[in-house]
């Protein structure tokens, strides 16, 4: 898929998962992909926590899957995974974690949590995504140790990180 978009790469990926696809924090004014809705944070300069508790706001859906923006090579598979684990065992997030790093940003959170979540925003809690989750039940997916996962998990921020 050289050449494509990341936003191209990403709904390749989501749209047959998911009736439902959600961006916080798109650029006011940029043209949205057919299909997708974008949300504003409620929480403006929180950062990633901010664009969850808006997703959830918004979605219609009782569950959410939430990744970051910048990881370009997601993997269907995994999601899948991760999703399966998660209405087997429902909880308020099921937080993605590889060698006991947590990767809240590859995680499924539940809607019923919004309102502590923008309570925690609201009472000053850190901007941390992680540091949230002791408020509310948390379980984790502990994700293999593969290359297919690490490259799902990329961020890319800058051109050097693609040559990574």
């Amino acid at each position: 898929m050289e050449g494509v978009p990341v936003i191209g790469r990403t709904l390749s990926v989501l749209e047959p998962l998911f009736s439902e696809i959600i961006i916080a924090g798109w650029p006011l004014g940029d043209p949205l992909p057919q299909g997708v809705r974008a949300v504003t944070d409620n929480y403006p300069g929180i950062g990633p926590l901010a664009g969850i508790e808006a997703a959830l706001r918004a979605c219609e859906s009782p569950y959410l899957f939430v990744f970051g923006c910048d990881m370009p090579w997601l993997s269907g598979e995994m999601i899948i995974r991760q999703a399966d684990d998660f209405l087997r065992a429902p909880s308020d997030i099921l937080a993605a974690r590889i060698e006991g790093l947590y990767e809240p940003l590859h995680s499924v959170y539940s809607k019923s949590i919004q309102p502590s979540l923008a309570g925690y925003i609201e009472g000053g809690g850190s901007p941390t995504i992680f540091d949230f989750y002791p408020y509310v039940a948390t379980r984790y997916h502990d994700l293999p140790v593969t290359e297919e996962t690490r490259k799902a998990l990329t961020n890319i921020n800058r051109p050097e990180d693609i040559i990574r």
